[in-house]
């Protein structure tokens, strides 16, 4: 087996004899293959780091060192391999043969069972919300909502077109995403959430909403690949100017929707809701349990976890329960250096 580390931004001498374009296209030819979990495409976000098997795939992470909760260092994988889900005990094993304190986030039910076979804690993180496009329809009470606010953008003049980024005027771009981002303290979450790169990516979907010519909006929605064809996409990005219409964020994925149908997408992802319907479904850490349901209850001023939580509730999606899990137990510790990966804190 030929296993490499590897961070594509780094200058520094690297395991691999392949250049770092070459080390890209492996990914990204693994994504395309096994790319089928929502953040697949966030694997490939800069700053992150690579343990490559060349013959079945990758994990991705970021380094984390605290001088008192991981003197040490810990490795915080995101999301499952990028493998064959039957390679996935032999990766992780080999994986932490080199990095033996790790902690996993946001991983599917299919890898929790095998980190717990591999006698690791798993405590639910949460919920992923998707949306099936054969048959999506906003009849009935349960999306009646969502009914609201797309005849409120219609009556109010909201247009959503499709268009690359690079067709869009680069001044109302970083105005947009400035007022964003100030409104949210200035800071914009890594890792889980991948962040805006401002430019035009492979096989991102991209659209604009806009109210008498002016950009009120834009969202983005990454590709969920399975053998090497496009079957779903996540809606990764929303950049909503505080004075667009109430429900134009919800409006612009209902009208990707309608032109995903289009081209024959199965489904929509939503994403992560952080800390919902937190689940007992593992051998896991009672004082972790705890504590993210104390999070999701009384910490709404670092994370909006309730205000995620209800908005994509809206949809009526089917839920689906991710998990976390570390090497060295989930400890109050492992949790509280998750939060300051996450930029928290």
């Amino acid at each position: 087996m030929s296993a490499v580390m590897q961070n594509l931004d780094a200058t520094h001498p690297v395991e691999s004899q392949a250049s770092p374009r070459q080390q890209r296209d492996l990914l990204v030819d693994f994504l395309k293959r096994f790319g089928e979990r929502c953040v697949g495409y966030s694997t490939l976000q800069p700053g992150l780091e690579y343990f490559i098997d060349e013959a079945k795939g990758y994990i991705a992470y970021q380094s984390f060192r605290h001088p008192v909760l991981a003197l040490t260092g810990r490795k915080m994988i995101l999301s499952n391999p990028v493998c064959d889900p039957a390679d996935y005990r032999a990766i992780t094993q080999a994986f932490l043969a080199q990095h033996p304190k790790a902690i996993f986030l946001q991983v599917d039910q299919h890898y929790a069972s095998v980190l717990e076979g591999m006698g690791l804690q798993v405590n639910c993180f949460g919920i992923e919300t998707e949306l099936p496009i054969d048959g999506f329809s906003l009849d009935g009470k349960l999306r009646s909502k969502l009914r609201q606010w797309r005849n409120k953008c219609q009556r109010e003049q909201v247009v959503v077109e499709h268009c690359k980024i690079s067709d869009v005027d680069p001044a109302e771009i970083r105005s947009l995403s400035d007022a964003w981002l100030k409104n949210r303290s200035g800071r914009e979450f890594t890792l889980l959430m991948r962040p805006f790169q401002g430019r035009d990516e492979e096989d991102v979907y991209f659209l604009t909403a806009r109210q008498r010519g002016e950009l009120i909006g834009m969202t983005s929605f990454d590709p969920i690949y399975r053998n090497k064809k496009i079957v779903g996409y996540y809606h990764n990005l929303d950049r909503i100017c505080a004075q667009a219409p109430h429900g134009t964020s919800a409006f612009c994925v209902l009208e990707a929707i309608k032109q995903f149908a289009e081209a024959e997408i199965e489904y929509v992802s939503l994403g992560f809701s952080p800390l919902y319907e937190l689940q007992e479904q593992y051998r896991h850490s009672r004082v972790a349990r705890f504590s993210l349901g104390f999070a999701y209850e009384h910490l709404n001023f670092l994370y909006p976890f309730k205000g995620n939580a209800v908005h994509k509730r809206k949809f009526g999606g089917v839920a689906r329960p991710v998990f976390l899990s570390s090497t060295q137990g989930n400890s109050i510790r492992e949790l509280l250096s998750i939060i300051k990966t996450l930029k928290l804190l």
